[in-house]
């Protein structure tokens, strides 16, 4: 399978400084073209939450990767939108062709709270996202994912999950479970698809080092009472390598599963973290 020319739907890649758009940046460099979609819009007020990428961003990542020499196309789209999904489905195929690579990597938390106070919206729009939002691209992109894979070679869909999927802190319960779902999904497609050449694998990613990743520390200090240094140093302090995550600690697993290489790995959930599953977790404490 030739790197050069191969077609990639990224969602999530509205942030210069996420794993969306490092995946971009990876896979583009080995010359492959990318759609980057992300939601473009103000998330409801009324629910902490980190935000979504936005349209200017958006923008200046595609003309970023340009300069890569390949073609990179931004749109506006909500995951949990089917009809928006399949809108970016076709206009995919009618500008390139094919669709090689879906990288399912939209994600968010809404309102996080102890289960006992969590709002009834945060826990629906978090699992409709990350869930949800997963689950319709992987559907709507399967018909453009197989006609590629028997045309020309192996087709992939990556999603990105958490190390929460399988590490759940409290206060984050929907999602962790939003999660735990995107895995589970993992390896169910990825025994219904195989037939078809097209692998599914998962990523859980640990601590990354972007603002989504940051806003949620800022938010620990909060409830901990903390300084951020703290925070982010007590985190550091359970990472068995001594730092946080970059976001390119991603996107190269990502561009492996993508690439030749990683044919015969399918319905695998591998971590990103450092290490850090094989620390004990600690609980966090309200400030004194």
């Amino acid at each position: 399978m030739s790197e050069q020319g191969r077609v990639a739907v990224i969602t999530g890649a509205g942030r210069k400084n996420g794993i969306g758009a490092a995946i971009a940046r990876h896979l583009a460099g080995q010359g492959t073209h990318v759609v980057l979609g992300d939601l473009c819009a103000e998330p409801p007020s009324h629910l902490v939450n980190p935000g979504a990428g936005q349209w200017q961003e958006l923008q200046e990542i595609a003309r970023e990767l340009e300069g890569l020499g390949v073609r990179a196309v931004p749109v506006r789209v909500d995951v949990t939108d089917a009809a928006a999904v399949e809108a970016v489905v076709t206009m995919t195929m009618e500008q390139f062709g094919r669709l090689d690579i879906l990288v399912n990597n939209a994600g968010v938390v809404f309102g996080p709270a102890p289960v006992a106070q969590m709002q009834e919206e945060a826990w629906r729009k978090t699992l409709e996202v990350n869930a949800t939002g997963t689950f319709l691209c992987s559907k709507l992109a399967l018909p453009a994912l197989m006609q590629t894979a028997g045309k020309y070679s192996r087709a992939r869909i990556v999603n990105i999950s958490s190390l929460a999927a399988i590490r759940p802190k409290p206060y984050m319960a929907a999602y962790a479970a939003s999660k735990a779902a995107v895995v589970a999904l993992t390896q169910s497609l990825a025994q219904e698809v195989a037939q078809y050449g097209i692998t599914v694998n998962a990523v859980l990613p640990g601590d990354i080092d972007t603002g989504f990743k940051r806003w949620g520390l800022q938010l620990e200090s909060m409830v901990r009472g903390q300084a951020l240094e703290e925070v982010v140093a007590a985190a550091v302090g359970q990472i068995p390598v001594g730092r946080l995550g970059l976001p390119e600690d991603v996107a190269g697993l990502v561009a492996y599963l993508c690439s030749q290489a990683a044919d015969f790995v399918t319905g695998q959930a591998i971590n990103v973290t450092g290490g850090r599953e094989l620390v004990q977790a600690t609980m966090p404490e309200s400030g004194r």
